[in-house]
């Protein structure tokens, strides 16, 4: 992927890798990813990786399972940053829109967060194509999808963003 220029901003939008079920005595907000989770968070970090994906900023939804998922990234760039937003679990989508917005001087952003409003997002931003296509049968749990839009940023970015790549954990 080529690096971030000047006239463009990246996005980069992750659903938290696979958590396990809510077990009793344990809210969903403190759900920790499962052995699958853990897999696919590490891989998909180490795919970003080698596609030259790098975030400036990375913020999370603290919710455990999105912290462990954010967790796999730090450890695999060493030396990215992270910031959480409460609002990344309890809002909606224009919660995430409002960091997009907040962040739109920077070269990249990453967020980590929940469906639906990972999906509505990629829906809402990305102009169709086939990279974004397979996310119309649901967005995949570690799914990073990367889109890139001019700056500065359009007042109105419904379908402003193109989809560059979409990354998704190998087969287990």
């Amino acid at each position: 992927m080529p690096p971030d220029s000047a006239e463009t901003f990246r996005l980069y939008l992750m659903r938290h890798a696979h958590a396990g079920w809510a077990t009793p005595n344990t809210s969903d907000f403190e759900r920790p990813l499962d052995e699958r989770g853990r897999f696919e968070a590490r891989d998909v970090a180490a795919q970003a990786l080698m596609a030259g994906i790098r975030p400036d900023v990375l913020i999370s939804s603290p919710a455990l399972r999105c912290r462990e998922t954010t967790a796999a990234f730090l450890d695999v760039f060493r030396d990215l940053r992270s910031q959480e937003d409460e609002q990344l679990y309890s809002g909606g989508s224009d919660a995430y829109l409002g960091h997009i917005v907040a962040h739109r001087d920077v070269g990249s952003l990453m967020i980590i967060g929940h469906n639906p409003m990972i999906e509505a997002l990629a829906h809402h931003l990305a102009r169709p194509s086939a990279i974004i296509a397979p996310i119309a049968m649901g967005y995949p749990t570690a799914g990073l999808l990367a889109l890139s839009f001019p700056k500065p940023l359009p007042h109105k970015m419904l379908h402003a963003g193109e989809a560059l790549r979409l990354i998704v954990p190998s087969l287990t």
